[in-house]
């Protein structure tokens, strides 16, 4: 049914004479298709893709050839830095962990510091270790300005 109804529609349209577009319509409608086939505006782009002059779609080439690729060596960076995490040497445990020197290892350490103290000999002082005698002297102006 719907197909003859579409059939007759088609031999009364086939039937018709075409008619030419007015001209001032012929006008307009050029033009709509001139602005319509111009590139839209683009967006701002972010400024580090300003500074190196790329090109979303540069970029896009770059990477879209090997996905798999990139995608691979994101998980290999990830692996290397959760083993690098995990191998961290917990030195501050250690050093809790360390039992005092021993009575006998600290006399022994004494007994190497005064051997060494003999081996060198009498220490002579020198001008810089000497030190300094400080002899506070009166400041005349300061004194009458704070006395008046």
């Amino acid at each position: 049914m719907m197909n003859e109804e579409l059939e007759q529609f088609e031999q009364r349209l086939s039937r018709q004479p075409l008619r030419q577009v007015p001209p001032a319509w012929r006008g307009e409608i050029l033009a709509a298709t001139q602005s319509a086939s111009r590139p839209a505006p683009r967006a701002p782009r972010p400024f580090w893709l300003e500074t190196f002059n790329l090109q979303p779609e540069t970029l896009l080439s770059f990477f879209w050839p090997h996905p798999k690729a990139w995608a691979g060596l994101a998980a290999v960076w990830i692996f290397i830095i959760a083993l690098n995490f995990s191998m961290r040497d917990p030195a501050p445990r250690l050093a809790e962990k360390s039992a005092p020197p021993s009575p006998e290892v600290i006399v022994e350490l004494r007994q190497q510091q005064l051997l060494l103290a003999e081996l060198m000999g009498p220490r002579e002082a020198r001008d810089a270790d000497r030190p300094r005698i400080f002899t506070p002297r009166p400041r005349g102006e300061r004194v009458e300005i704070f006395a008046a």
